[in-house]
């Protein structure tokens, strides 16, 4: 799904589809929390100044804090160009981060403690870059090198896979496979789903469609896989492959995240000029409300994530 065109035609406006640690899943497997749902925060990346993007490495980078009736906080503040997020079973929050925006090999990975003190996790990372865990291990994918790496608790990174072209949006199973959704080139491939076993050996879950723009991967409770497409589609795969479209929002779906009850929270980039950025919520059977609207809060939303990947993966 997401080729180049997601960082030329929707960088501006929509700030990359992509994101670590915390794709936790609406069912343990991806990028929610199972934990209850009374005791869940939504943690949101975006830009605190009326919509703008980063000028000149600015520090205009927000991560805004949810509660699930819609009570707001800023958790974290001082960023450049915050996207993707993680949390894990600790509470520590991991974002990326670009010190010049869109610029490869310019990306960091902060670590936010609970109490807010925050270091350098990784660094020299690509534009862009998504995260997940699993078992204590950070997994990340490196949108431009077509990598994705394992960093464990001590030691350097390891290469997992290799040889994607733009992978998106990894997440786990309940039995610890790795799903990512690898962008087509150019028009002259489709896109697939790639399915990677703990060793590292790879099936193709799914292809995708010609024009899909794959920017965020998530399971639900039922063990489907749901992904969103910059188009506007979320699209929900059966455990056997099959598709169907489960819902959609007015501009363009670039982040998932589940709660523990199942719904499922999407945040639309907006159109190319940022307009009509907002947050929302699906409910199991795909019936959509608006949770929060970026520009009507003089904030920009760019990814989604749950506080605490505490889970039953």
């Amino acid at each position: 799904m997401k080729t180049k065109v997601t960082e030329t035609k929707f960088k501006s406006a929509i700030g990359r589809a992509g994101q670590l640690f915390s794709k936790v899943a609406c069912l343990g497997v991806v990028t929610l929390i199972c934990s209850s749902a009374s005791a869940q925060n939504l943690v949101v990346s975006g830009y605190g100044c009326g919509g703008c993007e980063t000028f000149n490495d600015v520090a205009r980078g927000e991560i805004y804090q949810f509660t699930l009736d819609g009570g707001q906080i800023i958790f974290a503040s001082g960023l450049i160009d915050p996207r993707d997020l993680a949390s894990d079973s600790l509470g520590n929050l991991f974002v990326v981060d670009y010190g010049s925006s869109g610029q490869v090999g310019n990306a960091a990975i902060y670590k936010i403690a609970p109490n807010g003190t925050r270091t350098t996790f990784a660094s020299g990372l690509s534009y862009s870059s998504d995260l997940t865990v699993h078992s204590g291990n950070l997994f990340v994918a490196d949108y431009d090198h077509g990598i994705i790496y394992q960093y464990k608790q001590t030691g350097p990174p390891a290469i997992f896979a290799s040889g994607l072209y733009h992978p998106v949006g990894p997440v786990f199973n309940t039995v610890g496979n790795l799903f990512v959704a690898d962008n087509s080139i150019g028009n002259i491939y489709q896109g697939s789903i790639y399915e990677y076993k703990p060793d590292g050996s790879r099936v193709t879950f799914a292809v995708l469609d010609p024009f899909d723009r794959p920017a965020d991967l998530a399971f639900d409770r039922m063990g489907n896989l749901l992904m969103a497409d910059l188009g506007g589609n979320i699209y929900k795969y059966a455990p056997n492959g099959v598709r169907t479209t489960f819902g959609s929002v007015p501009n363009s779906a670039q982040s998932l995240a589940c709660d523990s009850a199942g719904n499922l929270y999407v945040v639309d980039a907006g159109d190319v000029n940022g307009k009509g950025n907002a947050l929302y919520k699906f409910t199991p059977q795909g019936t959509r409300s608006t949770f929060a609207q970026g520009n009507a809060l003089g904030e920009t939303f760019s990814h989604v994530a749950f506080e605490d990947a505490v889970c039953c993966q």
